[in-house]
């Protein structure tokens, strides 16, 4: 029949737990129930080896016959079941033994050559009771071996009351462990069931303002708890931006649609052929723009998602700067604003996507001539470190509110929520996006009436 046993992680744990805790009692136990057997043994001998001087003496004062009598009242006063004595000649042979009823015969402990002067010991089992062990010392006097038999019930009495003990704390050490176990996995696995809880909760609700608590214990799984917060947090932020995109994507891509829509009724309209290639070609300007929002959106995706191809080359920063200022420098002619290069005395080689990181500085710079008004001044310098180099950009425009400083990249957002300023809102965005897909960093100081700087860091090693 099928055993079909709990998948849960708690009853995993449990039972890892449980098995982890029997294991390393029996190992506890087998380690001391080694010891404490051997250290009765070891008293054992030391009580059997007490016997030795006493029959040494009968033996020196009264030869075998004195030997004989004192192994025999010995086993007599002991009990003939409790204490056993054999008497070997040199050759092997048994030539004498107290009563061996009790014990019945066992075979000798003699060293090969029946010579020596050593002390030996050895347990055997007692062929008239094979239910007992006896501990056997085997010694020598003057031209005979003598052998000392004694039963180990006591020992074993010792030691099946220690196993006794085993079994019962065994048991107690069973159930201690799977409820042990078990609360210890509860308490584990609760910050996960919390998180599970959520995470169904959002998936019932769509709700992303759902958070787990969190305990302030700083371990794993409080740590665990934070990333997924801060996941949320970060799904969370990314859902409302992609509304807010949909959002301004919907009105922004309405209106050129729209024209399009309607210089195609016009054109449908006229039997003129100029009239009509003018509106072709408004149509097709206007398709490019519309082409050019919708590649900066994929762009910027896909920088964020790490997936922007990247055709890095060596430039020089020397040269960027001279296309930049050969640029703006007419616009800045028609609109009356000082336009200041500041070239780096040694010029300075970088490794980067040229055509990315240019239109990324581009929309900086045009961002800074665009708000501008005439008579002011827009800036370029350059500083570097030993691993970065920073282009700034600054502008004595009507600075940035500070509250809106932090969504300024944000794709589709404008100071003027009229949408009566020009662009769309997505050339800072863009910006960002190329410059820290080149490992690199963007900020922006600015303050009402005091204008602003725009600070690009790009490494000088790429990675």
């Amino acid at each position: 029949m099928k055993i079909n046993l709990p998948k849960t992680l708690t009853f995993r744990l449990t039972t890892l737990y449980a098995g982890l805790f029997t294991v390393a009692f029996i190992l506890v136990f087998s380690i001391v129930y080694y010891i404490v057997q051997n250290e009765l043994l070891k008293m054992m001998d030391q009580d059997l080896m007490e016997d030795i001087s006493d029959m040494s003496e009968n033996y020196e004062q009264w030869g075998l016959d004195g030997l004989k009598r004192f192994v025999d009242r010995e086993s007599s006063d002991d009990g003939p079941e409790n204490k056993c004595f054999r008497i070997i000649d040199a050759k092997g042979r048994i030539i004498h033994t107290t009563d061996l009823e009790q014990w019945g015969n066992w075979k000798t402990n003699l060293p090969p050559s029946h010579t020596g002067d050593e002390v030996l010991f050895k347990t055997i089992r007692i062929p008239a009771r094979p239910e007992l062990e006896a501990r056997v010392m085997t010694f020598p006097i003057g031209q005979y071996w003598v052998e000392v038999a004694v039963p180990l019930k006591w020992n074993e009495l010792i030691l099946s009351e220690l196993r006794r003990a085993f079994w019962l704390g065994g048991v107690f050490t069973m159930f201690f462990s799977i409820l042990t176990g078990w609360i210890m996995a509860r308490r584990t696995l609760s910050k996960i069931q919390e998180i599970d809880y959520v995470a169904r909760k959002i998936a019932n609700s769509n709700d992303l303002s759902q958070r787990v608590p969190l305990k302030g214990t700083g371990d794993e799984l409080d740590r665990l708890a934070a990333t997924f917060n801060s996941m949320l947090e970060r799904l969370e932020a990314f859902v409302r931006e992609l509304s807010d995109m949909l959002d301004n994507t919907a009105h922004d891509f309405k209106t050129p649609l729209a024209r399009i829509r309607a210089m195609a009724e016009t054109s449908l309209a006229s039997n003129d052929v100029d009239s009509i290639q003018e509106v072709l070609v408004e149509i097709m300007n206007e398709s490019d723009r519309f082409l050019s929002v919708l590649n900066a959106i994929m762009d910027i995706s896909e920088a964020r998602t790490g997936l922007l191809d990247l055709k890095r080359s060596e430039i020089s920063i020397y040269e960027l700067l001279r296309e930049l200022e050969g640029l703006f420098s007419g616009i800045a002619k028609a609109k009356s604003i000082r336009f200041n290069v500041a070239y780096p005395e040694r010029d300075v080689i970088i490794r980067v996507d040229r055509a990315k990181l240019f239109q990324a500085l581009l929309n900086i710079v045009d961002n800074a001539f665009k708000f501008t008004p005439p008579g002011g001044t827009v800036a370029i310098w350059l500083d570097r470190d030993d691993q970065f180099v920073k282009i700034s950009v600054s502008d004595t425009g009507p600075g940035i509110p500070q509250d809106k400083i932090p969504r300024i990249f944000e794709r589709f957002f404008r100071l003027d929520s009229s949408r009566s300023s020009q662009g769309r809102g997505i050339g800072l965005a863009l910006a960002k996006a190329f410059i820290e897909a080149h490992g690199g960093q963007i900020h922006v100081e600015s303050y009402l009436n005091s204008g602003s700087t725009f600070s690009v860091w790009i490494p000088l090693k790429s990675k």
